[in-house]
């Protein structure tokens, strides 16, 4: 690994790994994601950063490294597409085995590259390697100065290289810790990638091109430590704004990891239980959602979108056997959704409402259980 030289593929001008950065409206960040890069211990990597026709410096930020490291690379959008439409740009750019796409606004260790692509697998320059690498990031909650206020590791729970079968039994406790969806947290091979590209699902599209990944995936390298820093900020992180599509793309969420698990056989009693638990808490989210000003909801709006949930298939398979496993909180209103009661959904909404809005603390631990 300490030899640059023995990562080179078989085409010896074509680097190990491509790293894809969108870059739009970070012109604040991206210098340390930079920085970030080229610190890698590991350096046989590409950088090709995606212009998404971003309003401020962020592209000028990325041309005054070009300038002394050639393996940097600026593509440039004539107008502003979005993050799926740069990543699929930056993905036809690519000409490395494996593809790493970070997010310019987070921060990533030195050894990142190192660690993920020795757990590849060993004797990696010339034998078999790993469809996939995953590996743990460490949760940084950032105030409005950008200073560290907390911090929380989130790790996959299992190390070393998973064979399909086992792979296939490892991803929904990849999700439950929520790194299943993540595209930042991911080395994919290249031609792994053949035929797919991110949609334009607000909140999902990097869960529903995981789950399309892991369907084709054979092996895949598990590195159980925090190696990705990510910066969730209160005063911008998109899981805190408000958004209409909410439920309905959570809802897509959760059938797709379900119909996934019914592809592979393995949509046991067990299965259903923790995915009804995950659908669980959106469906709490959606409730309280429903009693925000921002959603315009009438009473009687809000009890015909109950109505139509219970009646809903999804509702009808999950829900019934789901179980918290590591809450009381979750547990006690999964027992409510149970009962399939209008009236009841409708002051269990209200309630989480009233909480949200007097203590968000309270309200981030219900949606941390799963």
């Amino acid at each position: 690994m300490a030899d640059e030289k023995r990562s080179r593929n078989a085409d010896s001008q074509a680097p190990f790994v491509s790293i894809v950065l969108p870059c739009y409206g970070v012109e604040r960040y991206v210098d340390q994601a930079l920085d970030d890069l080229q610190a890698q211990t590991f350096g046989d990597w590409e950088l090709i950063a995606v212009d998404d026709a971003s309003p401020d410096a962020s592209a000028e930020r990325v041309r005054a490294r070009m300038a002394g490291d050639v393996r940097i690379k600026l593509v440039s959008h004539a107008e502003n597409r979005g993050l799926s439409a740069a990543r699929n740009t930056g993905l036809a750019h690519a000409r490395g085995r494996y593809v790493w796409m970070p997010d310019p606004d987070d921060r990533y260790d030195p050894e990142l590259l190192a660690e993920a692509c020795a757990a590849l697998g060993a004797g990696w320059a010339a034998g078999e390697l790993a469809d996939v690498a995953l590996f743990g990031c460490v949760e940084e909650y950032r105030d409005e100065r950008d200073a560290v206020t907390e911090e929380h590791a989130v790790l996959p729970g299992a190390n070393g290289l998973l064979a399909q079968e086992e792979l296939r039994g490892a991803v929904l406790g990849f999700e439950e810790r929520t790194l299943y969806g993540y595209a930042w947290n991911k080395l994919y091979r290249r031609n792994l990638l053949d035929g797919l590209a991110f949609g334009d699902t607000p909140l999902v599209e990097d869960i529903l091109f995981s789950i399309r990944v892991f369907d084709r995936a054979q092996t895949c390298a598990v590195v159980d430590k925090g190696l990705y820093r990510y910066a969730k900020r209160t005063a911008s992180n998109l899981t805190n704004r408000f958004v209409p599509r909410y439920f309905e793309v959570h809802r897509l969420r959760v059938e797709e990891l379900y119909r996934q698990q019914e592809r592979w056989g393995l949509a046991t009693p067990e299965v259903r239980s923790r995915l009804g638990s995950l659908y669980g808490r959106y469906i709490l989210s959606a409730l309280e959602r429903n009693c925000d000003a921002r959603a315009q909801m009438t009473h009687a709006q809000r009890a015909a979108w109950c109505r139509a949930l219970v009646r809903d298939d999804l509702f009808r398979t999950l829900i019934p056997g789901a179980h918290s496993r590591s809450g009381t909180v979750l547990e006690v209103s999964l027992l409510i959704l149970k009962t399939r009661c209008v009236p009841a959904y409708l002051a269990l909404g209200r309630v989480i409402h009233v909480v949200r809005a007097r203590t968000s603390g309270g309200y981030a631990h219900l949606k941390m259980q799963r």
